[in-house]
């Protein structure tokens, strides 16, 4: 589930104007530059660089690290419930999502590093094996792999931390039998908010906010030193 990892943008691109857009929003895009006549696309396009300038805004009045992650879970939240009309097959316990490549933002990494100096129990031996691995590696395509959990989901398949869940695990839902989630080969259908897509695409433009795997920036992130206070 690489949903944050950055697009890449040319400069023919019709969002151009965004660094770092999710791929689902990129995809979004071109499929309604096909069915839309041209100047609906246009006015599309303006309500989308509209909104994101707006989010973009909003985020910047944060400050990075805990003040920002925090902001963007509760902004992505507020977005979300425009998608609560659609019913999903997600419930608690499902977890298949909780065993695929996760990737975060940086602000992220240190909101869920904040929960583990608290006192989250992880288990560091698996966040080490999971963040060894080079993006997209084949590991994380052995279904049912205990070396694939999320290192925050508990043994019911609860997940640990889920009132600051990433914004990934957030608008991650799907309207296919959770079954499919954990089945090679089988359909998923995931839901897709629009405005969702342009927070966290607005999220990952921001100049100098890295992202990457949940175990690869939260072990970076649980490597720094703590400020002092």
């Amino acid at each position: 589930m690489n949903s944050t990892s950055p697009a890449v943008v040319t400069s023919e691109s019709p969002i151009n104007f965004m660094a770092r857009p999710t791929p689902q929003l990129r995809t979004t895009v071109e499929q309604y530059q096909t069915i839309l006549a041209p100047d609906q696309f246009a006015e599309l396009i303006s309500n989308i660089e509209s909104i994101f300038s707006k989010f973009t805004a909003k985020l910047l009045e944060f400050e990075p690290g805990l003040q920002r992650g925090t902001a963007l879970h509760q902004m992505m939240d507020r977005e979300l419930k425009a998608a609560s009309q659609y019913p999903t097959s997600c419930h608690r316990g499902c977890s298949g999502c909780c065993h695929y490549e996760v990737e975060i933002t940086q602000n992220e990494a240190v909101v869920l590093r904040d929960a583990v100096r608290r006192g989250i129990q992880i288990d560091y031996k698996r966040l080490h094996i999971q963040a060894s691995r080079e993006r997209r590696s084949p590991e994380w395509r052995r279904f049912g792999s205990p070396d694939n959990r999320c290192v925050f989901l508990a043994a019911d398949g609860a997940c640990g931390v889920y009132d600051i869940r990433p914004s990934i695990c957030r608008k991650h839902m799907v309207s296919t039998p959770a079954a499919n989630c954990t089945t090679e080969g089988a359909i998923v259908a995931p839901i897709q908010v629009l405005l969702a897509e342009i927070l966290l695409s607005a999220e990952l433009s921001i100049d100098g906010n890295e992202s990457g795997s949940l175990a690869k920036m939260l072990e970076t992130s649980l490597n720094e030193t703590p400020a002092p206070h």
